[in-house]
């Protein structure tokens, strides 16, 4: 197939979608399905059967005065579901199903014996027939129950198709601001990460500079390749965990140099985990960060950090070692990678504390 014969089809696709979806195609759609449900329904009332001769326009009154009020009825019912659609939205699904399929019976009720009535007065008026009114009279089986089933099936039918077309454009609105939302969430638990880090950074490197001008360039490289991967990353929400490694090898070394190799730091992570499992960026960084607020140490009696590999986590553990003066806790951190991973994947870090370890648990997220 050509482009032109694509273009074409398009063209005469669009053009159809745009003449089924007019309201001139929906009524007229509705007056058929009236029509044709008309002289269905006739069926029921045998004087047509018997009087076939002199009943084709008797006959024809009938459809047009069903039709009629059908059309009316049937736009009674679409304002039914939109108020019954805004008054029980918050309810669950199976709620709204059962309150509009019992409000479209009941209001089946109205059209049945309103159409009883019109079509007996009618026909005595212009027929000077009263077979229509006594069954009417008499809320006949044949009568008003046969209207109702008809009008039922067509408000329903129309009820559920409406309700659950508006329920799916409220579930798509719902789910773009939704998604808008925990992006925007997101960003700002991201961006936390950027002025904390610099400013302790710059702090380092001013004291740096006056004692070793060879080092405090390697400083400056190493920070130049963490800045370089926070940009690279500040709109990506998973990075890989080999990713993660790369860049805390450049933040350790800026950690030995500022506390003179106090911190050591071991990971056990399975080379397969590295390659295909992600978390968030930076969170590696964040926790190590915290275990160096929240504990003391020395360049004798380093503090030891280890992370692992277990059971579809990451175990961050280090020692407990509680500081004379408490360094005063905001929280920032671990509250920082929570949110992250519920944005995110929707899962829960897990935090165990005891008085020797402080093990933090951070689910590998897989693609």
């Amino acid at each position: 197939m050509t482009t032109s014969d694509k273009s074409i089809e398009q063209d005469l696709f669009k053009k159809n979608e745009r003449i089924f979806s007019s309201k001139t195609f929906k009524y007229l759609a509705r007056i058929v399905i009236l029509y044709l449900f008309s002289i269905i329904f006739k069926s029921f009332d045998l004087s047509f059967i018997e009087d076939v001769h002199t009943s084709i326009f008797r006959s024809q009154l009938f459809s047009l005065l069903y039709v009629g009020l059908g059309l009316i009825c049937w736009e009674g019912a679409i304002w039914l579901s939109r108020y019954v659609e805004k008054g029980v939205l918050k309810g669950y699904i199976s709620n709204r199903l059962l309150v509009l399929c019992t409000a479209m019976l009941l209001y089946g009720l109205i059209p049945a014996f309103l159409f009883a009535f019109l079509y007996a007065m009618m026909d005595i008026m212009v027929f000077n027939r009263y077979e229509a009114w006594e069954s009417f009279s008499a809320v006949s089986y044949n009568m008003i129950f046969g209207l109702y089933i008809f009008y039922v099936l067509i408000l329903t039918v129309n009820g559920i198709i409406y309700y659950y077309k508006g329920l799916k454009e409220y579930q798509v609105q719902t789910e773009r601001l939704k998604r808008e939302n925990i992006q925007a969430q997101y960003d700002a638990l991201r961006n936390q990460i950027d002025p904390h880090f610099f400013f302790n950074s710059l702090s380092v490197l001013t004291n740096l500079v006056y004692k070793s001008a060879d080092l405090s360039a390697d400083y400056i490289t190493q920070l130049a390749k963490i800045y370089r991967y926070i940009l690279d990353k500040k709109f990506e929400n998973l990075v890989s965990i080999q990713t993660e490694l790369d860049f805390l090898d450049s933040y350790l070394f800026l950690i030995s140099i500022r506390h003179q190799n106090s911190i050591r730091f071991t990971a056990e992570i399975d080379e397969q985990i590295k390659a295909q499992g992600t978390i968030p960026p930076a969170t590696l960084q964040m926790l190590i960060e915290n275990a160096i607020k929240h504990n003391r140490f020395s360049a004798n009696d380093p503090l030891l950090i280890h992370v692992k590999s277990e059971a579809g986590y990451l175990l961050v553990s280090n020692q407990v070692r509680k500081k004379n003066v408490p360094a005063i806790s905001s929280g920032i951190g671990l509250d920082n990678i929570r949110k992250r991973y519920e944005l995110a994947s929707g899962r829960v870090i897990e935090i165990h504390r005891s008085d020797e370890v402080f093990i933090v648990k951070i689910p590998i997220i897989t693609p």
